[in-house]
């Protein structure tokens, strides 16, 4: 699964920064659940913006370049 997840980030040059969660797991085609489980086991890095959960895309794309190696 994690290496879907890179190959669905990493290919796509339209990437922002952060996002909420939700559209997060529209944006990578994975149900919103599971996206939802990743972040609570914090294999998501996330920013809360008020009330509001963001993905934080851009810290995930350099975790993601890091593994690579």
């Amino acid at each position: 699964m994690v290496a879907e997840l890179q190959e669905s980030i990493t290919s796509r040059p339209d990437w922002p920064p952060v996002m909420p969660w939700r559209e997060f797991a529209d944006w990578c085609r994975a149900e919103q659940g599971v996206v939802q489980g990743w972040i609570e086991r914090g294999y998501l890095p996330t920013i809360k913006f008020g009330k509001h959960r963001m993905v934080n895309v851009a810290a995930l794309i350099d975790q993601l370049k890091e593994d690579e190696v």
